[in-house]
């Protein structure tokens, strides 16, 4: 199973604009798009979104490739989810990325080395956008009636906001400090109280400076 958090910028050198699939794999690629993907994603199913433009890009973008790989090997097709092969899966990926514009390279793309990759709009790594599902590390502090994390980490991008898990909790105790701000909203009073002063994992919805609050769970004991 893959984390329910993924690696940064910072932890992942290698991007989409790096050439990271061959022009041969996408060919194939497209013949299975057009076969099993493209009437539904094309308008023939409502709740299928478009799998290319700069809205698809970012949903997805300033996270590992095998953030996306990892969502629709699973759950696509949608009448037989998880029943193609790993390479038609990742021939598929390689289309994607030729039709968002990303431009090949020599080798073809592997799901292994997906977790290296990280998918990135045209322009390079940028700020996540606003309303990305991300987690947070800081301590919770209150300032008067609010609450607040401070020394945390930037925003990692999440598939699932509303609960974690052991393997997601280990990775968020081993960041280190880091020195931004962020007001959490929604938080429940209760809850807070009782893990202020400590360091927290907070998951929800992000807005430039500010978290709408799913999930918050302890991750140490002091800050």
């Amino acid at each position: 199973m893959l984390p329910r958090g993924t690696g940064s910028a910072a932890e992942v050198q290698t991007t989409t604009l790096d050439g990271v699939y061959s022009k041969t794999q996408a060919q194939r690629g497209a013949r299975t798009y057009q076969r099993i993907c493209a009437e539904c994603h094309e308008g023939g199913e409502p709740d299928a979104d478009p799998l290319f433009g700069h809205e698809f890009i970012d949903r997805w973008r300033e996270a590992p490739l095998d953030f996306l790989y990892g969502f629709f090997s699973r759950n696509m097709p949608g009448d037989e989810p998880g029943s193609l092969t790993t390479a038609v899966y990742e021939d598929v990926m390689a289309y994607l990325l030729q039709e968002n514009g990303y431009t090949a390279g020599s080798q073809e793309l592997k799901a292994g080395q997906m977790g290296k990759v990280l998918l990135v709009g045209e322009s390079g790594p940028a700020p996540l956008p606003d309303s990305a599902l991300v987690r947070l590390v800081g301590c919770l502090q209150q300032n008067g009636s609010d609450w607040e994390l401070v020394a945390a980490s930037a925003p990692l991008r999440v598939r699932v906001a509303d609960e974690t898990d052991d393997a997601e909790v280990a990775l968020s105790a081993a960041l280190p400090p880091g020195g931004n701000r962020y007001a959490l909203q929604r938080a429940d009073p209760q809850q807070a109280a009782a893990l202020v002063g400590k360091r927290v994992q907070a998951k929800g919805v992000f807005n430039s400076d500010s978290l709408g609050l799913m999930s918050l769970v302890a991750v140490g004991d002091g800050c």
